[in-house]
Parts: C-alpha cells; sequence; structure tokens
C-alpha cells in the first residue's frame, strides 16, 4: 500500500463533535448529589448554629437549646427492644415509596431580631401530586390502642405536618395535610387542619435564641419522650426538667 496514500478523515464526525461541544459546558456536580455522597460517609458541612429541624421545633425546646450549644449527646440505657424500634421503623418506612414524590427536603429561612437569619431544614415522606397531599409517617406500636386510650393522634405531630404546610406552600401546591400511623398490623390515616404556623416557627426559635443570649437553658417539656432523649443527665442536673432517673449517661470519651 503506498505511502501517499491519504488517510480517511472523518469531516462529519468531527463536525457533529463540535456540535455537540456547543452545546454542553462542564458545571460542579449537583449540590444535592454532593450532600448525598457526604452524608453516607458521615460529612456535615453545614454549620449547626442557627439550623434547626421541623423536629427541634415541635419537640423540647431545651433539647433544641443543647443541640445549638454543641452539647454531645449521651448513651441511652436501652436494650435490644429500642434496637427493634429502629429496624420496626425502617421497615414501615418503606412504605414512603408508594409515591414518586418523597423525601422532599426544604430549607426556611426566619428572621431573628438581631439580623441574623435561622434555617428551618424539613422533609416531606410523602407528596401526592394527584390530590395535592402532603403525607407525613409515623411509625409506632399498638395503634388502635393508642387511639383508643386518646395518646394518638400527637399534638406535636399535628404542628409537625402544619410546619411542612407553612414551609412548602410556597413552592408546590397543598390541598391536604394526612397524618399516617402505622404499627406491623395497623395504619390509620387522619386528615389534619391547615394552618399557617410563621408566626409560632419565629416564637419557638427566637426563644431558644434568646435562651441562648442569655446562658440560660429553657425549661423542659416533659413529656413520655423524655425517656427517650439523650440529654437526660444534663437536664436532670439543670434542674425544671426530667425528674425521673435519667436513662441515658454521658459517653465514655476514654481510650
Amino acid at each position: 500500500m503506498s505511502k501517499t496514500r491519504k488517510e480517511e478523515i472523518d469531516y462529519e464526525g468531527i463536525e457533529e463533535r463540535i456540535k455537540i461541544k456547543e452545546l454542553t459546558v462542564e458545571v460542579d456536580t449537583p449540590a444535592g448529589i454532593v450532600s448525598f455522597l457526604q452524608k453516607r460517609n458521615g460529612i456535615y458541612n453545614f454549620d449547626f448554629k442557627n439550623r434547626y429541624s421541623v423536629t427541634d421545633l415541635v419537640n423540647c425546646q431545651r433539647k433544641s437549646y443543647y443541640k445549638q450549644l454543641g452539647i454531645k449527646e449521651e448513651e441511652l440505657l436501652s436494650d435490644v427492644s429500642g434496637m427493634w424500634i429502629t429496624v420496626r421503623g425502617n421497615l414501615l418506612h418503606e412504605m414512603t415509596h408508594a409515591y414518586k414524590w418523597r423525601e422532599l427536603d426544604m430549607e426556611y429561612k426566619v428572621p431573628l431580631d438581631d439580623g441574623r437569619e435561622a434555617t428551618v431544614a424539613g422533609r416531606l415522606d410523602m407528596y401526592d401530586w394527584k390530590t395535592k397531599t402532603i403525607i407525613d409517617l409515623k411509625t409506632t406500636k399498638s395503634v388502635r390502642w393508642q387511639i383508643k386510650n386518646g395518646y394518638i393522634p400527637k399534638l406535636e405531630h399535628i404542628l409537625q405536618v402544619q410546619c411542612y404546610y407553612t414551609m412548602f406552600s410556597d413552592v408546590i401546591p397543598v390541598e391536604n395535610l394526612n397524618l399516617v400511623y402505622a404499627d406491623m398490623q395497623d395504619i390509620v390515616t387522619y386528615r389534619v387542619k391547615k394552618n399557617d404556623l410563621s408566626e409560632w416557627i419565629k416564637t419557638r426559635i427566637r426563644d431558644i435564641e434568646n435562651s441562648l443570649v442569655r446562658k440560660s437553658a429553657p425549661n423542659g417539656e416533659t413529656s413520655g419522650l423524655c425517656q427517650f432523649c439523650k440529654y437526660q443527665s444534663r437536664c436532670f442536673s439543670d434542674g425544671n426538667g426530667v425528674e425521673h432517673k435519667p436513662l441515658s449517661t454521658p459517653k465514655n470519651t476514654e481510650g
């Protein structure tokens, strides 16, 4: 074969690649993907100061106060049944896969008195776009027995769903709020009244922030959930909080 023979050049292929290159530009990996990978590896880059979850707001303010101070959580003096509660919850939460719109994140900004902003982070379990319904799932035990004895629906769960309505309604249409209680045998659903909790959210956060400025723990908002709290020893010693023998103990930092 002659060396002088010209190699065929795929001019059409080159032109096609040039066109594709002109249509695209490389950018940073989406923040959500980066955040997901970091969390899977135990890396959290955001500052927890002035950052609250919806759960923080509807539960005990003193617990949120301790978290804002960066106080390390204690170890619960629990047994295998406590681990089963976690496993049971994980199993039942597989139900969230019933909807394509699930685990939707939102950050809601709240202005503070000193000009700073606090952030409230919320995550929807499920959203039914056909009926415009926010659905929050609560896994528990003995659902029927708790209903019969007036333990559910719980006020903090109602407030939580209403907080989601307040946070998400400017972004997605919301017509209904559903609160679902499930155990291994029963599922019971409640329709919750829509209520704008903007001012309530601001008040809850400002109360905690004012306690931080005063360096004085707010009174504990005691309930049956205290037995699962990981600040019981600290709360007991600060007074005006848990009165039972603490069921958690500071972690051993030796070794």
